[in-house]
């Protein structure tokens, strides 16, 4: 054999990828340049630094915690109730209910169930049971879909973009990738890619819920995963007590620590914050009554503490208790003195409804 020289291995590439860019000359079935579109796609998305301030901020799907069009991971130990918390999240962003007094983003929720499919029934009768609501807008796939295979991402994909869902709930991300070798960054790319391809394809937040390594302080697997999270949540458990935990956010400050009772109801259990069975819902529906009224009754001309209670038909201690937490939390806005306060709704006021309107869009008194 003679000597190779440059000219050789310029002949064997021209032979292998043709002559100039690979792909660059070839057209696809409609007689596009597949490059040239892509280019020009990707022309159109440069901005220059006075252009990143038109760049949205995240929109809060439960606010300060999830947000639509973005990846998070809610992990920890099994039988920590993660998948308790991934629920009724669920049922609330369905619902349009805040979540810990939390605003919440109404829209449909797609919630794969490739583990414990034979609990889930149990889980959502005695959610119902307890709040006296019932979960619609809750889309339940009892299957183990594998993210990884084309076939059955692609056919996910399509049911995403039929149900167009705010959330997508994938529990558990292990049911959902057997074979996938979880320390492996590159097997953990291949599942994250799979998760954007849902996410790009709905808009929605795609949450995996996780196991936590060995050891607890982490959740299972390679980094990769905390790297594409925008969000990171870890649950813990101690006793009846059920603990949220924020592990990262990737644009908004970190939240803290929630803590929630685990209560025992028929043959499951549910999630409330007080030993009180209801308060949770009772409060939230008490505090989207007043964001409402507001709403439909003040607009942009504000009210006073007596006008607002009026409209809201709430007892004293009931309504001052939500008007205080309300403006805590900053999603009511009070100027004036103490002696003649006024609230407005700030603009940026997140979208809310009663537990009330839910009732009336679902037919349930």
């Amino acid at each position: 054999m003679g000597r190779v020289t440059t000219t050789d291995f310029e002949e064997a590439a021209t032979r292998f990828w043709g002559d100039g860019e690979p792909g660059y000359e070839e057209q696809g079935p409609d007689g596009e340049n597949p490059t040239k579109a892509r280019i020009e796609q990707l022309r159109s998305l440069l901005v220059t630094t006075d252009g990143l301030d038109g760049i949205p901020e995240p929109e809060p799907l439960i606010d300060g915690m999830l947000f639509l069009d973005s990846l998070a991971w809610l992990w920890g130990p099994p039988g920590n109730g993660k998948s308790f918390v991934a629920l009724d999240w669920s049922a609330c962003i369905a619902q349009g209910i805040p979540w810990d007094l939390r605003g919440t983003r109404r829209g449909q929720v797609l919630y794969l169930v490739a583990e414990g499919v034979s609990g889930i029934r149990k889980r959502v009768r005695a959610w119902e049971h307890e709040f006296r609501v019932p979960m619609a807008g809750v889309t339940f796939l009892p299957a183990a879909v594998q993210m990884i295979n084309g076939i059955d991402r692609s056919a996910l994909i399509e049911i995403v973009k039929e149900l167009r869902p705010v959330l997508v709930v994938i529990d558990t991300q292990a049911r959902a990738t057997v074979g996938v070798d979880e320390n492996s960054n590159t097997d953990a790319g291949k599942v994250v890619d799979a998760a954007e391809k849902i996410r790009e394809a709905s808009g929605a937040c795609v949450l995996m819920v996780h196991h936590s390594g060995k050891s607890g302080l982490d959740m299972r697997g390679a980094s990769a995963y905390k790297g594409a999270a925008t969000s990171e949540i870890k649950v813990t458990k101690d006793g009846d007590w059920i603990d949220v935990l924020c592990e990262k956010q990737k644009d908004v400050e970190d939240f803290a620590p929630i803590r929630l009772r685990l209560k025992p109801v028929q043959t499951s259990c549910v999630l409330t914050a007080t030993d009180d069975p209801a308060a949770t819902t009772a409060l939230a529906v008490n505090a989207t009554l007043l964001l409402d009224v507001m709403r439909q009754s003040f607009g942009s001309i504000g009210a006073s503490s007596t006008q607002l209670k009026a409209a809201a038909g709430l007892a004293d201690r009931t309504f001052y208790r939500e008007l205080s937490v309300l403006v805590d939390r900053g999603l009511i806005t009070r100027t004036g003195s103490d002696a003649r306060p006024r609230y407005y709704l700030p603009e940026d006021a997140p979208p809310l409804i009663t537990a009330n309107a839910a009732n009336a869009a679902t037919g349930s008194d």
